[in-house]
């Protein structure tokens, strides 16, 4: 069985591609899959461990609007092309897509070679690119109920995946490695691959007695370190494809939300303070985190109404209150599916034995 998988860009497309690639080789474990990526630093990072499997296209977006595709027609059809060519030459018997804009081509590729594909799209409100790939798909597949509503066929809601991979650690053994004093609570502070200022400076005024890790990106990692000196509260720590310690550490979360952030932090019953991305698309970042907040099983602030001062009002008032911490992780517990990577992997499996 052989399987392509087309998902890079960010870490949002590429964490569900490798949870879902995992759950498969979990049940076939002879099952050949090929990556197909974008030549962004995070999709060399995160798919370094899969070498000569991993191949590059470089496609247009088209989720900033057709105008880009009416504007730069060679590159468009180039970018088909290409896509084309590369699926021919791995001949998959089905392409399992994690949306955005590098998997519209390969979709539609896919359609035209008479290959099955499935896409899935992790957002509560779906992207203009899955939007648009989801005409040439056979299937798609949703990681919030929510979404649904923006595509023209039926769905099928398995929530999202998460890899197998990130195990969940004893909380103790991770504070430990992670050289966390005895009895002071961890709050984890997460801005995606990207990194995000905003939080950053929240994080750098923590008050005593809490220890913050703070999983910073590249671009603002200088500033952040530069700013230190003395406050051993204070980890930073780089972007990591694998936090599984991070989460087993923590007590609460400040985090944008980010579809696989909330998904890892749900995952790991982690009650969260999500600040939403303010200029996502379409404001996905606001109702991702309102599927979570209306289930109880996180709070929301407001980046533009929200200083620091008030945001560690919020945490301190959540670690002063282990009962509501309590209920909020029965709350995450009952949100997520089991097994959505296995899900995933089941529909992406049947497909294939039906392609091939």
């Amino acid at each position: 069985m052989r399987i392509a998988i087309a998902g890079g860009g960010t870490g949002g497309h590429i964490s569900p591609a490798i949870a879902v690639a995992e759950a498969i080789w979990e049940r076939k474990p002879d099952t050949i899959i090929d990556f197909i990526a974008t030549p962004r630093p995070v999709d060399k990072r995160m798919y370094s461990e899969f070498g000569d499997t991993v191949h590059i296209l470089n496609p247009p977006r088209i989720d900033r609007g057709i105008s880009d595709i009416v504007l730069l027609p060679f590159r468009a059809v180039r970018a088909f092309m290409r896509a084309r060519k590369l699926l021919q030459k791995l001949e998959p018997s089905v392409l399992f897509a994690t949306g955005g804009y590098p998997c519209f081509f390969p979709v539609a590729a896919a359609r035209s070679l008479g290959i099955p594909s499935i896409i899935h799209e992790s957002n509560s409100i779906a992207g203009r690119a899955n939007r648009q790939a989801s005409r040439f798909a056979d299937k798609v597949l949703t990681g919030f109920h929510s979404s649904a509503s923006g595509f023209r066929k039926t769905t099928v809601y398995t929530g999202n995946p998460v890899r197998l991979s990130l195990g969940r650690y004893d909380r103790e053994f991770a504070r430990e490695k992670l050289n966390v004093p005895d009895g002071v609570p961890v709050v984890l502070f997460l801005g995606g691959s990207q990194g995000a200022r905003a939080i950053n400076d929240i994080a750098l005024k923590a008050p005593e007695g809490i220890q913050v890790l703070l999983q910073c990106g590249n671009r603002d990692k200088e500033r952040i370190k530069s700013e230190l000196p003395g406050l051993q509260r204070i980890q930073v720590i780089d972007f990591t494809n694998d936090p599984a310690l991070l989460y087993s550490a923590a007590d609460i979360a400040v985090a944008r939300s980010g579809a696989m952030t909330v998904a890892e932090l749900t995952w790991f019953r982690i009650p969260a303070v999500y600040i939403p991305y303010p200029f996502a698309a379409d404001n996905h970042q606001e109702w991702n985190a309102r599927e979570i907040a209306d289930k109880q099983g996180a709070l929301i602030a407001f980046q533009d109404s929200t200083d620091a001062d008030a945001l560690w009002e919020i945490v301190n008032n959540l670690l002063e209150d282990t009962d509501e911490i309590g209920r909020m992780k029965n709350c995450l517990e009952e949100t997520m599916p089991d097994n959505p990577a296995g899900i995933i992997a089941e529909f992406v499996m049947s497909a294939a034995l039906e392609g091939s």
